[in-house]
């Protein structure tokens, strides 16, 4: 960062000049340990099952979904509940902290969702059953990288210069669509989980 730039940021933040390297050292730790969490959450889960077995079929079917689906769930529910209440605090609860609190409610939501499309995947795998048979599915995988496109964009809001509206535009209404789509895809899940549970 230029001096420049460094004295015109510093301004923008109202930090005193000597609190800027304290400043950006604390951010950095921060963030270090939310990516430690986020990596967790979406790794842990994972690491903990067993390996699938290398036979698929029909026979492998309740090894997977009829196992797997209330981590699937649970996942995926807290990750909308968090979304939507960054969502909430971003566009009705401006308070001092709700840049920092939509951060990392979004971050740990979207890091949630994600986790719960690989439990999904991995769960169908063991199921012996073909990805993306249904608009469940096709929609998930949807979500997962729209959250990622979101979030990306969110952090070049401020980085950005001359596309800086566009950037948070875009991230605005991505993030409004994916929720959308969360809720419509949960409903269509428990409607599919319904169905085959009664095989």
């Amino acid at each position: 960062m230029s001096p420049l730039n460094m004295a015109s940021w510093k301004k923008s933040v109202h930090l005193p000049q000597g609190n800027y390297h304290a400043y950006a050292w604390k951010n950095r730790i921060f963030f270090g340990i939310l990516v430690a969490v986020v990596m967790a959450m979406i790794c842990g889960p994972a690491l903990a099952l067993p390996s699938p077995s290398p036979v698929r079929g029909a026979g492998q079917f309740n090894l997977g979904i009829p196992v797997y689906w209330p981590y699937h769930v649970m996942l995926v529910s807290t990750g909308l509940i968090l979304l939507v209440a960054g969502f909430i605090i971003a566009r009705f609860r401006k308070t001092g902290t709700w840049y920092e609190t939509h951060i990392i409610l979004e971050i740990v939501g979207s890091a949630c969702a994600i986790a719960g499309l690989f439990i999904g995947i991995y769960m169908v795998t063991l199921s012996g059953l073909p990805h993306f048979r249904n608009i469940h599915e096709i929609v998930g995988g949807v979500i997962g990288i729209l959250l990622i496109i979101t979030i990306t964009l969110g952090y070049f809001i401020k980085r950005a210069n001359k596309s800086k509206k566009i950037v948070r535009i875009s991230h605005r209404w991505l993030g409004r669509i994916s929720i959308a789509l969360l809720v419509i895809n949960v409903g269509l899940g428990l409607l599919f989980l319904s169905i085959i549970l009664q095989r």
